[in-house]
């Protein structure tokens, strides 16, 4: 519920409004451009490195467009790695924001809790997959995995260690770097507790799941009673938009579950964008999961479980849990999406998983050998390019930005092109224009 301050309010709001869709419209005069790349100069030498595109916002944007600071307008297919799903200047979610931030504070937490707060928990777990019926609410993706972490090793009787399978990303703080299936993010780091790693599903090799399933009763029987968790994406996200089926994990559910050991399905990056709320609905898991975490779309990060698993006292707080306009907008974000023919087999997210696929593969009947590996699902889309080196991908994708298109790699050698779909707003003749991008520069 936001504050009402009356009628002058409201057509100060309106007046607001209406000026941002005036500057939406490509061509506006309204902004003068600036010196981009001075001021990218400054970000470089503040921040200690460069960026990776040659991009700088100017805060106004129109759906799946943005443009930058020196006027240029880009179809942007990365959305801050899959946070914007209704694009950019979406005028429903700027005066959700407008009026929550005109609430007495910016930010909410352990002990001020305002409207916003108990709504945004509210609708999440009124969506939730069935037995999942509580909530904390935090920061960044990467807090809420910390927080899942601390209350399965309590549950655990303290055990320190998990299971995660190879590919895996679960965020950047010092115990996710540890688990994440990176061993550059935790340069010059110690290792503190340990993580057994399984191979994610490989639908190349018809025995991957037999293969996952024998390493996994392997982990459990060497040391199991080491195990606070099994954590893992049911899409791999930085790995490649990799896919798997339901049958892949029901066994290794199942082992957990007669072993002991917690299933926590980190959906940071597939919460809203494959073609459900949650994966663990799409593949219908839903009886096997203790913990869900979730961030990115929703503008904020959640931890949800199952009550049984309430935490001790003491064990998870924190002065932030969100900015009181970003819990606004991410409360409003789901309704959009589950309000809105957004989800299930005819919705739009799968529509244009279906069209971004067809494209694809009539880029690769023209361009033999440049298009392979095609994968994802909903508005999570990925494609090899080329030889599927690092650095082959990476001057793709440099070329595309040249021309008007923003994207971004994922994995390594090999590695692949993500399409981070605005799905909320992109139509079909956008998705076209992005594909001759895509096209002229292979």
């Amino acid at each position: 519920m936001a504050p009402e301050f009356g009628p002058e309010f409201e057509r100060g709001l309106r007046m607001m409004l209406d000026a941002i869709a005036r500057a939406q419209r490509p061509g506006s005069s309204d902004l003068p451009a600036i010196d981009m790349a001075a001021e990218l100069a400054k970000l470089t030498h503040l921040r200690g490195r460069p960026p990776f595109f040659d991009y700088l916002g100017s805060g106004i944007g129109q759906g799946a467009r943005v443009r930058l600071a020196d006027g240029r307008w880009i179809l942007d297919f990365t959305l801050g790695i899959g946070v914007h799903l209704f694009g950019h200047g979406n005028l429903d979610l700027i005066e959700t924001a407008i009026r929550a931030a005109a609430a007495d504070v910016a930010m909410q937490g352990n002990l001020i809790f305002n409207s916003e707060y108990l709504g945004l928990m509210e609708t999440l777990l009124a969506h939730a997959p069935r037995g999942i019926d509580r909530c904390w609410l935090s920061l960044s993706g990467a807090d809420a995995n910390e927080n899942a972490l601390k209350l399965l090793r309590q549950k655990r009787g303290g055990r320190p260690g998990v299971i995660a399978f190879r590919g895996c990303f679960h965020g950047r703080t010092g115990a996710m770097a540890e688990i994440t299936d990176r061993p550059d993010y935790r340069m010059g780091q110690p290792s503190t507790f340990p993580v057994e790693y399984l191979p994610f599903y490989d639908r190349r090799d018809p025995s991957s799941a037999e293969r996952t399933s024998r390493a996994m009763r392997g982990v459990i029987a060497r040391g199991g009673d080491r195990i606070a968790a099994f954590v893992l994406e049911l899409v791999q996200g930085e790995a490649g938009f990799r896919t798997a089926p339901r049958e892949f994990f029901v066994p290794l559910f199942e082992q957990c579950r007669a072993a002991g050991i917690p299933v926590w399905v980190d959906e940071v990056q597939t919460f809203a964008r494959v073609t459900e709320l949650f994966a663990a609905d799409l593949l219908n898991l839903a009886e096997y999961v203790d913990v869900i975490t979730v961030g990115k779309t929703l503008q904020g990060s959640a931890m949800l479980y199952r009550h049984e698993l309430a935490p001790d006292p003491g064990l998870i707080s924190g002065t932030f849990s969100g900015a009181t306009a970003a819990m606004a907008v991410g409360r409003r974000i789901v309704e959009k999406l589950t309000g809105e023919n957004f989800f299930g087999p005819h919705g739009r997210e799968k529509q244009l998983e279906n069209l971004t696929r067809d494209h694809l593969a009539a880029l690769s009947r023209r361009h033999p050998n440049q298009i392979s590996e095609v994968d994802g699902i909903g508005a999570m889309i990925s494609f090899r390019v080329g030889d599927a080196s690092l650095n082959h991908t990476r001057a793709f994708i440099q070329r595309a930005f040249k021309e008007g298109l923003a994207l971004y790699y994922g994995g390594r050698d090999p590695a692949c092109v993500r399409l981070f779909l605005p799905a909320g707003v992109l139509t079909e003749t956008e998705l076209a224009q992005a594909f001759e991008i895509i096209e002229r520069c292979l």
